[in-house]
């Protein structure tokens, strides 16, 4: 009975998540037709979805015989790391945006449809309703994402590849999985973050929280700016120049903090 995956385990559980993503959206079609409120549906689909990949996690590590604590990087830290962990990923997004805004300009129709929509849902709506609606996004993927890439799939990994290319192989799965060519960019230089992060702390916590801040940021982000351009739609403000210069200056400085403090904390862990 094995206590930890392996490459193979990793690469299999992955192909188990396409087919997780197949039926959560399959499952997803009824629900339409109960839930008229499209903020509300999409939400409750999201969470699905995630209830469904942390079941199918479970299911697989167990039929494996793996340590769940030890396969999924289970171990306590410093909550300082936490703060600096989720301090960080923001400006990791807001410079992978930038590295990408070349792309965007060169083919802008990569601005998929799928992703006009998630920026249309992000509008602001009744307080109870946009709370379930952020939260959701947040936590959901957060956990559901987190268990399954920075936790088994990333461990398995690196039980043949080493840190470095084990992190780097599994934001690409991460990116991959996104399926929205845009999204998927801005997810694999995300999961490099969090990859690093679980690597340097030897722990999947601090990932999740920078995770579920980093999704609950980017809508609350979207919500602004269609507050403040309403006559904007949500394909212009895509499509938009994003921030003035100093605005990353200053992010990529927060961004080297971070990091530090990241390495600082997680000393004791070497």
């Amino acid at each position: 009975m094995a206590s930890l995956p392996g490459a193979g385990a990793a690469l299999g559980f992955y192909i188990i998540l396409w087919g997780v993503i197949f039926v959560g959206g399959f499952l997803a079609i009824p629900l339409k037709q109960v839930i008229p409120d499209k903020q509300i549906f999409f939400a409750t689909a999201g969470l699905l979805q995630a209830a469904l990949m942390i079941l199918a996690l479970v299911v697989f590590a167990q039929r494996k015989g793996f340590d769940l604590r030890a396969a999924l990087s289970l171990q306590r830290v410093r909550p300082v790391l936490y703060f600096w962990a989720a301090l960080g990923v923001v400006p990791v997004g807001m410079l992978s945006g930038l590295l990408l805004w070349p792309v965007i300009e060169a083919m802008p129709w990569l601005v998929s449809k799928e992703l006009e929509l998630l920026v249309r849902l992000s509008r602001f709506s009744a307080p109870s309703v946009y709370l379930f609606y952020a939260l959701s996004l947040s936590v959901g993927p957060a956990l559901s994402e987190e268990l399954a890439f920075r936790g088994l799939i990333l461990q398995g990994l690196r039980s043949r590849l080493g840190s470095a290319t084990a992190v780097v192989l599994s934001a690409l799965l991460f990116g991959v999985i996104h399926l929205d060519p845009l999204q998927g960019l801005g997810a694999f230089f995300t999961g490099l973050y969090l990859g690093y992060l679980t690597v340097r702390s030897g722990s999947i916590y601090p990932a999740i929280a920078a995770h579920g801040f980093n999704n609950l940021w980017a809508t609350l982000e979207s919500s602004l700016w269609q507050a403040a351009n309403p006559q904007m739609s949500p394909r212009e403000i895509l499509l938009s120049a994003g921030y003035p210069i100093g605005v990353y200056v200053f992010s990529g400085i927060v961004l080297i903090v971070a990091l530090y403090n990241v390495h600082r904390s997680s000393r004791s862990l070497d």
